[in-house]
């Protein structure tokens, strides 16, 4: 997913940028309103928006972003006065964060709209690894990768579950939920010990006496 960053506040950008960055975002950067115009485009998938900018200010640049596109945006504020919020929210936008603000809080904000927009991913993506859904096609380092279906069906539960401890039991319900046999629970193991070993894996995770969880 691609996060266009609009803050003038260099440390605060720069900052939000890595963070994002560690999680697999793409990300673009600008530091003023006119930039953010000149960056933005039909490939952004999610803005994190200040309101006080230079140039052109935030409130500004969402209503000229929402005469072409209804995409999430997520507006940064430093103020406690009611009428900015409003006016974000006249303006369509998605939601606010207060400065100071916590990244991690933010990067479920982030989540949880990528998820309200866009639904489930068909795609995985991580370092050397590209999973295909749609087809349940498996690639490392551009090879295909002999897979089964279950498998790869298990890695886009615990994906679309990402951050959070999935039990044994939850991924059979949703994985085997239209089989007429649902196996015992420890097959889920040999199905993750095989996505680590085929696909190289280190971010599926064993939480010791409770399940999986995926973590990028």
């Amino acid at each position: 997913m691609k996060i266009l960053i609009v803050e003038d506040d260099q440390m605060i950008r720069e900052g939000v940028s890595e963070y994002l960055k560690e999680y697999n975002y793409s990300v673009i950067e600008a530091k003023d309103g006119a930039e953010a115009l000149s960056k933005f485009n039909a490939d952004i998938d999610l803005i994190i928006l200040d309101i006080q900018l230079p140039i052109i200010n935030g409130i500004d640049v969402l209503k000229e972003i929402r005469k072409k596109s209804d995409l999430p945006v997520i507006m940064l504020t430093a103020f406690g006065d009611e009428d900015y919020k409003i006016d974000a929210f006249t303006n369509f936008a998605d939601g606010y964060i207060q400065k100071p603000f916590s990244l991690p809080v933010l990067k479920v904000r982030i989540e949880t709209l990528l998820k309200k927009y866009y639904g489930t991913t068909d795609q995985f993506v991580y370092k050397d690894v590209e999973v295909n859904f749609l087809n349940y096609t498996a690639k490392l380092k551009g090879e295909i990768v002999d897979s089964k279906v279950k498998e790869l069906e298990v890695l886009k539960y615990l994906s679309s579950n990402e951050g959070r401890v999935v039990t044994r039991s939850q991924i059979l319900d949703n994985v085997w939920k239209d089989s007429d046999e649902i196996p015992f629970d420890r097959v889920i193991d040999v199905y993750i010990k095989e996505l680590r070993k085929k696909l190289q894996l280190d971010c599926i995770v064993t939480v010791r006496n409770v399940g999986y969880k995926l973590e990028r």
